[in-house]
């Protein structure tokens, strides 16, 4: 059964300590590197119980931020503006209409992005990695064979006892085992065979069968030993295919981010079009009502200004439904979902309208959680780690070649060519021989592990500073975040204050220009008002509505900034096999 847990557990993030944190200075990682002996059991975990930094965090300097500016009157509990009824039903004629909500637009998105297949097949892929490096411990099995038929001139007479070539037909075969143990040793295991005759009258017995069981041992004494040296490509794939994991968290975060600025754009344009035709229809009214009025104090000027402001309204009509479609077609393509692609004259209607309740958050309290879920920040904490290992894999290579060998085999031998009974000699007869012996190697000057060595400090400290630089990065984006928040909130309340005084101010001139009598070119002043007036208004409810859609997107952006839009979304992952290869499955319930 498919087993599906929440993706900020399975991304196993590193163990630290609760971070304080700060934009004024980041603390010190050098001291706080893993040494050698910090990962004998050769372990993942023990890299990753090695390195915890500390980053200081300021205190909430926006606290006050807004205390000295004029405080604005939030928008009154219930409000529904005038064109949220329409732009949530179809608006276009035989078209085939689709629900869609943020919720559902994440779900469809988990199940359906080719984008976030792609994002999702880099931990698999990395993955395979570790059992690769993990290979590199599994026995071996070999074997080989060689035939040789040798003609040489005779120099000596000891050779063959007269004849002057020598004729040499020899066979010889190998078959074992082969393995490499975690402390570097490596144990062979074989049986040899062989079959040979030659033309020497010295040669005795003629057509030899042959056969040797050999076992031998090499273990490095000094450069290559230990579990530590040869684990540590396990733990680096290790490493790797968890900072693939937060790789991916990263970027499922910002993928499902823009799935969710899409639904907004798309309820902003559809918002903006219905605002555009009411404002046409408007105009069209003042229309009528002149021309009504053509033949007792209307002129022909008056009648031309507004048949020139229908028809530029008329035209903003045509880029506006351009914009719905372009929005629509945007949320189509980061969806990817079949029942999008196989629907003909498709209209995606958004039901889930922006909520205009007040938010309040703590900088510092977004900026801790940052540092302890952002994905980036175990990215960076990773890195080091394996870093650290391939320092500790450098100072190793510094020491000489030293091994220790140990050899010990039986052996048979028969003629007529008699390879069994030579085989069952070995153990009958034969008696263990064996052989010991020290090997020593050190390049003069060992430049060459010198600067792997030079190199890998660099890079750790190449990778420190790059962690510094990317706390400071994620802390700045947090900020900018809560900010964000508190600023689109004033600004969806001015803009509303703005919109309620220009539709006040509408309706005023309205009334004004209903009764103003068409004498002394009256009517032709209050008409310039008039449409003045009613563009103020629609200019007023789009820029009103994008400030509330810019709101309710800055409350997502938050949760991306601090690194808990899987977590609060409630994101599950599992793996299934599918084709024969695994498959990260992800999924998500339709939260209200």
């Amino acid at each position: 059964m498919l087993q599906l847990s929440n993706l900020s557990d399975a991304r196993r993030p590193v163990r630290r300590r609760h971070l304080v944190c700060s934009l004024g200075c980041v603390a010190t990682i050098a001291s706080l590197l893993p040494s050698v002996t910090s990962a004998q059991t050769g372990s993942l975990a023990a890299y990753e119980n090695s390195y915890s930094p500390q980053i200081q965090v300021a205190a909430d300097s926006d606290a006050s931020e807004l205390s000295s500016l004029q405080q604005l009157a939030p928008v009154q509990d219930g409000y529904r503006p005038w064109w949220q009824d329409v732009l949530t039903t179809p608006m276009q004629a035989d078209s085939n209409t689709v629900l869609i909500g943020v919720e559902d637009l994440l779900v469809r998105t988990l199940q359906n992005s080719s984008q976030v297949k792609v994002f999702s097949d880099l931990p698999l892929i990395r993955q395979t990695a570790i059992t690769e490096a993990c290979a590199a411990f599994d026995w071996n099995a070999f074997m080989n064979t060689r035939w040789d038929d040798n003609s040489d001139p005779v120099g000596n007479v000891l050779t063959t006892g007269g004849s002057d070539r020598y004729h040499n037909h020899q066979w010889t075969g190998s078959a074992g085992l082969a393995r490499r143990n975690h402390y570097g040793g490596r144990f062979e295991v074989a049986q040899d065979f062989g079959h040979q005759n030659t033309n020497s009258t010295y040669f005795q017995p003629n057509n030899q069968g042959t056969a040797k069981l050999r076992l031998s041992y090499i273990q490095p004494l000094m450069q290559g030993r230990g579990k530590v040296y040869n684990n540590s490509l396990v733990v680096l794939a290790a490493i790797d295919t968890s900072i693939a994991e937060d790789e991916f968290s990263r970027q499922l975060q910002s993928h499902l981010l823009e799935v969710t600025r899409a639904y907004w754009a798309l309820y902003l344009e559809r918002a903006t079009l219905v605002q555009k035709r009411r404002s046409l229809e408007l105009a069209q009214q003042v229309q009528d009502s002149l021309r009504a009025r053509a033949s007792v104090d209307v002129v022909g000027s008056q009648l031309a200004r507004v048949d020139a402001a229908v028809t530029n309204r008329r035209s903003e009509l045509v880029r506006a439904e351009m914009a719905v479609r372009n929005a629509q077609d945007r949320v189509q393509a980061l969806v990817n979902d079949p029942e999008f692609a196989m629907t003909t004259n498709l209209e995606m209607v958004p039901v889930d309208l922006p909520r205009l309740e007040s938010t309040h958050l703590a900088v510092g309290d977004v900026l801790s959680t940052a540092m302890q879920k952002r994905p980036e920040i175990d990215q960076a904490i990773k890195q080091i780690k394996a870093a650290c290992v391939r320092l500790n894999m450098s100072k190793n290579e510094l020491l000489p070649q030293f091994d220790f060998i140990g050899e010990t085999y039986v052996a048979g031998l028969r003629g007529h060519s008699d390879i069994g009974r030579a085989w069952t000699d070995q153990f009958s007869t034969g008696e263990p021989s064996y052989a010991i012996g020290l090997s020593y190697q050190m390049p003069i000057g060992n430049r060459a592990a010198k600067a792997r060595l030079q190199r890998r400090r660099l890079e750790v400290r190449q990778l420190q500073n790059q962690f510094n630089a990317t706390a400071e990065t994620l802390l700045m984006e947090a900020k900018v975040a809560v900010r964000e928040v508190r600023t689109a909130e004033r600004e969806y309340q001015a803009k509303f204050a703005a919109m309620v005084a220009a539709e006040t101010r509408l309706d005023s001139i309205q009334q004004r220009w209903s009764h103003v009598p068409g004498q002394n070119g009256s009517i032709g002043l209050y008409l310039e008002d008039l449409l003045a007036a009613q563009s103020q208004l629609t200019d007023a409810e789009s820029e009103f509505t994008r400030a509330l859609t810019t709101y309710n997107l800055s409350l997502m952006n938050v949760k991306r900034a601090s690194g808990t839009l899987l977590e609060t979304e409630q994101v599950t992952e599992g793996v299934a096999e599918t084709g024969g290869l695994p498959t990260k499955i992800l999924d998500k319930p339709i939260l209200e």
